[in-house]
C-alpha cells in the first residue's frame, strides 16, 4: 500500500476557516496552529538528505513569508486580496476566492496555463515552495494561488526547480488510483504543465534541462510518487528535458 506524506499532511494541516463579514465571505489564517507547525516540521524532517529548499516552521516567519508574497505586485498568478494583519495573534484576514481547487480532471490546456504563469513567477524571482495542486484555484480563466506561507524571494534554479517537483508530485498523486490503469490521462496534464513552463521561463534551457536530469531530482521524483507513476513520470520527463537539451 502506497502511503503519500504530502497528500496525507494536506488533510491534517489545515489552518484557514471561513467567516462571513455581512455579505462578504473572508478567509481567517492562523499560522500558530499546532497542525500547521507538525506538517512543515514533518516535510523538513522528510527532506533533509536532499535540501533543495529553505523551508520555515517558526509562525511568525511564515506569515511574513506569505504577507510578502501578497503585498508583491507579481507576474503570473493572481492573489486573494489582503485585509488584516495581525502580528501578535499570527493570524490574517484574506478575501475568499471562489472557484474551483486545480484537479486532474481539468482540462490539459489549464495544465498548460499553470506552467506559464509559474515560468512568469519564476522569471520575477519568487518561489512558492508548497505548489501542491489543491493551493490553486481555477477561477473566470484566472489561476489564484491560496497559499504562500513558503514564498521567498529567490535567484536560486534548485528553488524553482522545488515548486516544479511538488505540482507535478501532488498531480501524480492526486489522480493516482484512477490514473494507474490510463496513465495519460495524468501524462497528458503533467506535458501540458512542463510545455507551458518551458515556454515561459526565464531559466536557460541547458541549465533547467541540466537540473531536471540531474539523480537528485530523480530520486525526488521515485519517493513522492507512487509506483508505477514514478517510474512514467521520470520517463515522461527525461524524454522531453533531454529532447529540448540537445534541439534546443
Amino acid at each position: 500500500m502506497n502511503i503519500n506524506i504530502l497528500e496525507a499532511l494536506d488533510n491534517l494541516s489545515r489552518q484557514t476557516s471561513v467567516i462571513m463579514v455581512g455579505s462578504k465571505k473572508l478567509v481567517v489564517k492562523e499560522y500558530g496552529r499546532e497542525v500547521g507547525l507538525i506538517k512543515w516540521f514533518m516535510v523538513n524532517l522528510s527532506s533533509l538528505s536532499i535540501k533543495m529548499y529553505p523551508f520555515v516552521l517558526n509562525p511568525r516567519n511564515r506569515m511574513e513569508r506569505e504577507v510578502a508574497f501578497l503585498k508583491t505586485s507579481t507576474p503570473g498568478f493572481s492573489k486573494p486580496s489582503l485585509y488584516i494583519v495581525d502580528y501578535i495573534g499570527k493570524r490574517i484576514i484574506r478575501g475568499y476566492v471562489e472557484g474551483e481547487k486545480l484537479t486532474y480532471t481539468m482540462p490539459v490546456e489549464v495544465y498548460r496555463l499553470l506552467g506559464e504563469l509559474l515560468g512568469r513567477l519564476h522569471c520575477s524571482n519568487w518561489a512558492i515552495g508548497d505548489t501542491k495542486i489543491s493551493n490553486f484555484i481555477h477561477s473566470g480563466g484566472e489561476i489564484y494561488i491560496i497559499d504562500a506561507e513558503q514564498a521567498i524571494e529567490t535567484r536560486n534554479v534548485e528553488h524553482f526547480i522545488w515548486d516544479l517537483i511538488v505540482l507535478v508530485s501532488t498531480l501524480a498523486i492526486s489522480c493516482y488510483t484512477n490514473c494507474i490503469l490510463n496513465q495519460n490521462t495524468y501524462l497528458d496534464r503533467l506535458q501540458g504543465f512542463i510545455k507551458g513552463y518551458m515556454g515561459s521561463t526565464c531559466i536557460p534551457m541547458e541549465t533547467l534541462s541540466s537540473v531536471m536530469l540531474s539523480d537528485d531530482v530523480k530520486i525526488l521524483l521515485y519517493l513522492l510518487i507512487p509506483f508505477p507513476l514514478n517510474t512514467a513520470t521520470v520517463k515522461t520527463l527525461n524524454n522531453m528535458f533531454f529532447r529540448e537539451k540537445h534541439t534546443g
